[in-house]
This record gives structure tokens, sequence and C-alpha cells, in this order.
């Protein structure tokens, strides 16, 4: 059975949804690790609890938010 336009337009739709959903866990996952490094190296650095839990999410996501728009902007062209 041949696929029409409209069935290619709704795999589309699918795998664009579906691409949404996984880059959204990983962001998330990615924003975890990057908040948990960042809350090691401010202890080891400045010492226990010096860092306040609302300046640590802050640069958690500023890191999180520039890597990824990073990515998507980035080129593979050589």
């Amino acid at each position: 059975m041949k696929v029409t336009g409209a069935g290619n337009a709704l795999k589309s739709i699918l795998y664009g949804l579906l691409a949404i959903v996984i880059m959204i866990i990983v962001a998330v996952i990615f924003f975890v690790i990057v908040l948990y490094v960042i809350k090691f190296a401010a202890d080891f650095v400045f010492g226990k609890d010096m860092l306040e839990a609302n300046w640590a999410v802050l640069s958690a996501v500023l890191l999180t938010a520039a890597t990824l728009v990073g990515g998507v902007y980035s080129s593979y062209d050589e």
C-alpha cells in the first residue's frame, strides 16, 4: 500500500512530536547533571552551603539553555 501526501504529513508530525519529547527528556537530564556539577564546584571552591539554591538553579538554567541553543545552531559543514 502506497502512503499518500496526508500520510507522509502525519508521519512527519508524529516524528516531530517524538523528537520534541526526547529533546525535553534529554534537556531535563542535562539540567540535573549541570546543577549537580555547579553545586559540587561551589561547595569545593567556596565551602559548604555558601551557594544559595536559587543562584545554583539560575546558573544551571543559563548553561543548559546556552548549550541547547548552541547545539541547535551549530554547523557540521567543513
